[in-house]
């Protein structure tokens, strides 16, 4: 599985690669809402997106995937944001799921391969 993961912190970064790529899957690390936006067109069989970005909100990275883009692609949020009103326009604008850190790498993972696995 491709995954891409949007995510600025280098520690979080480098657990959830760790944990990914033991899990088989191939890991590609965007630190940047630019870097990120650019490579969301990209062919992706999952995203795990971070809010807070250098440049940029997350949800607006969301909201390109699925409206301008029109892709499906499953998305999990994760953050350190735990406002319901974020949490909700999250849902709204399609993510499949939004975990809050500190998370669990190997829930995020099996809950990353169940939404692939549902596609």
């Amino acid at each position: 599985m491709r995954v891409l993961l949007v995510e600025d912190d280098p520690a979080v970064a480098r657990v959830l690669e760790m944990a990914l790529s033991r899990a088989g899957h191939q890991v590609h690390l965007a630190r940047d809402f630019p870097t990120a936006k650019a490579r969301l067109a990209e062919p992706w069989d999952a995203i795990v997106l971070d809010l807070n970005l250098p440049g940029g909100f997350g949800l607006d990275l969301l909201r390109h995937l699925r409206q301008d883009l029109g892709k499906a692609t499953p998305v999990i949020i994760l953050s350190g944001l735990k406002q319901e009103r974020t949490i909700l326009e999250a849902m709204r604008l399609g993510a499949q799921d939004y975990l809050t850190k500190p998370f669990s790498p190997g829930e995020l993972v099996l809950r990353l391969e169940r939404y692939v696995a549902q596609r």
